[in-house]
């Protein structure tokens, strides 16, 4: 791996560990929130589910722009609508406009996923690797929300959480503006340059019709592992702070999250060695005991 691709995977790192921090702000914060608004439980899980919807819906048109804008576009305008609903929420009233803002903040920084993933994947030759780190950096960002957020709260009050974020959120856009990250070849990776390939022909159709069951069940998967994974990163948060500690829970949380990080980058070494189809449903066997 050389320069230019440890610098891109420098800078897409710290953007996917930014996306992290924003997306577990909410639950990190969620029992203050709810004792500043005195709403019940299953309201709270609620804007939780509102965010997660819009934070997942904008996954397709984000990866349609990015195959238009270029990746560096799609990041900026992900950052910065995110500066401003980070702000908004910090702003909200009441449970009303906070289930509006939590929206368009799930909008702008879903965008992130397939603008991030296309620069690691054209830009570095090992692939694997590169995701390994990107995904490293996903759950470092999520191990730090809590210190960040908590911190932030105890300090002044959950509004503060969110108002950090819009400033970081803002920095990262400025970076991301100016940064000139060029990939193999003589195209940029982060930009909008058009790079013309050669016609492929259509695979025959008993082919096409070959993938597409193990195309349904990668997707299947992926849904009922993001039920999981909702459910999990909203609650946790919560249920640590009221069986452990209500300042000291969110530290629990960030243990949690680090060894996340671990098994990310043992998954994109081992990534480079076996085939895929056969990781997968080990990793998944392996993580049902876990879940009780």
């Amino acid at each position: 791996m050389n320069q230019t691709e440890r610098r891109l995977i420098v800078y897409i790192a710290a953007a996917h560990a930014l996306t992290h921090i924003t997306e577990l702000s909410y639950a990190v914060l969620l029992t203050r929130i709810q004792d500043d608004f005195g709403t019940r439980d299953v309201v709270m899980g609620a804007l939780a589910t509102v965010f997660g919807w819009t934070f997942g819906s904008s996954a397709i048109p984000a990866g349609f722009l990015t195959d238009r804008l270029g990746s560096r576009r799609v990041l900026v305008y992900a950052f910065a609508g995110s500066s401003v609903m980070a702000v908004l929420v910090g702003l909200s009233p009441n449970a009303w406009v906070l289930a509006a803002t939590l929206a368009g903040l799930g909008l702008t920084i879903g965008l992130y996923h397939p603008a991030g993933l296309s620069a690691v994947a054209q830009g570095v030759s090992q692939r694997g690797i590169g995701l390994g780190f990107h995904g490293v950096a996903g759950n470092l960002g999520q191990a730090l929300a809590p210190a960040i957020a908590l911190g932030l709260a105890i300090a002044v009050d959950w509004r503060a959480g969110f108002f950090c974020i819009a400033g970081l959120c803002a920095v990262l856009a400025i970076i991301l503006s100016r940064a000139r990250l060029p990939v193999h070849g003589d195209s940029e990776v982060l930009t909008a340059e058009v790079v013309t390939e050669p016609p492929t022909q259509e695979a025959p159709g008993p082919v096409t019709n070959r993938l597409l069951t193990p195309l349904l069940l990668t997707y299947g998967a992926f849904v009922v592992s993001g039920i999981v994974y909702r459910g999990v990163i909203t609650y946790l948060p919560k249920h640590l702070e009221e069986m452990v500690s209500e300042d000291f829970g969110g530290a629990f949380v960030t243990v949690a999250l680090v060894m996340g990080a671990v098994g990310q980058l043992l998954g994109g070494w081992l990534s480079q060695g076996l085939r895929l189809e056969r990781m997968a449903p080990v990793i998944a066997a392996a993580a049902l005991p876990h879940s009780y």
